[in-house]
């Protein structure tokens, strides 16, 4: 574990050594997780995904069978009724033709 000594300026602001900057690969830019236990201030730097289709897909843990079209038009029913009334006989029309 390193321990470093740091000065908290005007604007609560602390300098991360460049010993755990990079040891933890931390760069301009990125947020960390700042937490209190006790008198401790803990910072952590989150885990950096390489590929976030990959921990997005690990949530359901297997594919879903979702019918989009359904999804949509039962999205429309509850927000638009008029419209989707009216689009419905647009189309019923139209395939008569």
């Amino acid at each position: 574990m390193t321990k470093d000594e740091v000065k908290v300026t005007r604007k609560f602001q602390v300098t991360i050594p460049e010993s755990v900057r990079s040891k933890l690969d931390v760069k301009i830019g990125d947020k960390l997780i700042v937490k209190s236990d006790g008198k401790r201030i803990i910072m952590e730097a989150p885990q950096h995904v390489s590929n976030p289709s990959d921990v997005l897909w690990n949530l359901f843990g297997k594919p879903l069978n979702i019918d989009a079209t359904k999804l949509v038009e039962e999205s429309w029913k509850k927000t638009h009724p008029l419209e989707l009334t009216k689009l419905q006989k647009k189309i019923q029309k139209e395939r008569k033709k």
